[in-house]
């Protein structure tokens, strides 16, 4: 088994980064900290996967939605952890892999969770192996806000039904009762900004709001440019 110091001499594929990674004991306080704080997450991957965060992750299926479930995720954190956006070094196939993952902190330790590449770790472990060029950097107060913002305007100024690229396509590959029940979801948007709250989502969100905070969340994922 090499050790974490030994990647900054061995060009190592990724599944061998993410073993090293996870195999670094992560203290099961954590994990339940991050199970009760995404416990009122529900996914819903196209028409084809739906779950918790945890289960989605652990069974590769959010590979590909690092921009959806970044922003989805942190808004369950605390108002100063964050979301890092750049490249990552995964391996010499993958020299610059753009991709964003999580930053928060625990009992002042500060650590990543990278929903999409399954890894849960310190953050100056991921650091080491992956070696990020950060492009973006959003804390999580700001991609709140936002998505608040967003799913509390009007339905005439951001709904599903007024796109209509998104309709279609959606018409095309959902029936009439699939569609009746996401009627009530709301598209969210962003400027093509690494450093703006809501970059390349494009998802529907169902939540449930209380004094302006996020206490129940069903996020739905489509794999179209809308």
């Amino acid at each position: 088994m090499f050790g974490i110091n030994k990647i900054l001499k061995n060009d190592l594929t990724l599944e061998e980064k993410i073993k090293i990674s996870n195999f670094k004991k992560i203290d099961n306080k954590v994990i339940e900290y991050l199970i009760e704080k995404f416990s009122n997450l529900y996914i819903e991957i196209l028409g084809d996967y739906n779950g918790s965060l945890f289960d989605l992750m652990h069974s590769g299926r959010l590979l590909g939605w690092c921009w959806q479930t970044t922003e989805s995720v942190i808004v369950f954190l605390n108002d100063d952890d964050y979301i890092e956006r750049g490249n990552l070094y995964l391996d010499k196939y993958n020299p610059k892999y753009y991709h964003s993952w999580i930053c928060f902190k625990y009992a002042d330790i500060e650590y990543v969770l990278d929903p999409c590449l399954n890894l849960l770790c310190k953050k100056k472990y991921y650091d080491k192996i992956f070696r990020p060029e950060i492009m973006g950097k959003v804390i999580s107060k700001d991609v709140k806000e936002e998505l608040i913002r967003q799913i509390k305007l009007p339905k005439k100024e951001n709904n599903i039904e007024e796109n209509e690229h998104l309709k279609l396509f959606m018409r095309t590959f959902f029936n009439n009762k699939y569609m009746e029940e996401k009627k009530d979801e709301v598209i969210v948007y962003g400027p093509e900004d690494a450093n703006t709250p809501l970059y390349r989502n494009g998802a529907g969100y169902k939540m449930e709001i209380e004094d302006n905070k996020i206490k129940k969340m069903t996020v739905h994922y489509y794999n179209i440019d809308c």
